[in-house]
């Protein structure tokens, strides 16, 4: 949010549950370890409002069973455990997430192959399973994603070789196949993103 960026779970050399926070108004102190997620799992995505984080999908050590919970923090109480929250349409790793004020949006990823499905979680009823809204353009896995209160953005990936394809989401209008912008510089997989209101990385 505007005060704090959180940093969850991962691979080192087991799969973690662990959550990190940087301070934004010292962010050369070392990162303090907060509450946990309720387990532990790698190539999950994550997004947010002012007052949740959002983390969904990934794997376990060893690749299975695809994950497709929600789980939710409380910035306001971080140092509890990440709270179960409803799931993404399927289980699926690799994937890449943004939203707004209102929505997250979870793009990608695989399934035991590459999908281009997109899951919408609803924070004011963050409960249920999330609703399948317009896919990508493209089926791929380990892309970026980023946005705006307007439009999320979704790039490179692996679909299967690496992809250079930018696709974004118009939230107004998010039951639309999401529209391929201009192309990344070079395909790459693998990458992160971020930004803000006018510009994207």
């Amino acid at each position: 949010n505007q005060n704090f960026g959180y940093f969850a779970g991962g691979n080192s050399p087991f799969t973690q549950s662990r959550v990190d926070r940087i301070d934004y108004s010292n962010d050369t102190a070392d990162a303090v370890q907060k509450g946990s997620l309720n387990s532990e799992r790698q190539k999950f995505a994550g997004t947010s409002n002012v007052n949740f984080g959002y983390f969904g999908g990934g794997d376990s050590f060893g690749g299975t069973p695809h994950i497709s919970r929600v789980e939710r923090i409380d910035y306001s109480n971080d140092t509890a455990t990440a709270s179960i929250k409803g799931s993404l349409s399927a289980g699926r790793h690799s994937l890449g997430a943004t939203g707004n004020a209102d929505f997250g949006y979870f793009g990608g990823g695989n399934t035991g192959s590459t999908v281009s499905t997109v899951d919408r979680v609803d924070y004011s009823n963050d409960t249920a399973t999330a609703a399948v809204k317009g896919p990508l353009s493209v089926a791929r896995s380990d892309l970026g994603a980023t946005g705006n209160a307007d439009f999320g953005y979704f790039a490179g990936g692996f679909a299967p070789a690496d992809s250079s394809v930018v696709d974004r989401i118009d939230y107004s209008n998010d039951t639309a196949t999401a529209s391929p912008k201009g192309p990344l510089s070079a395909v790459k997989g693998q990458l992160s993103a971020t930004g803000n209101a006018s510009i994207r990385y």
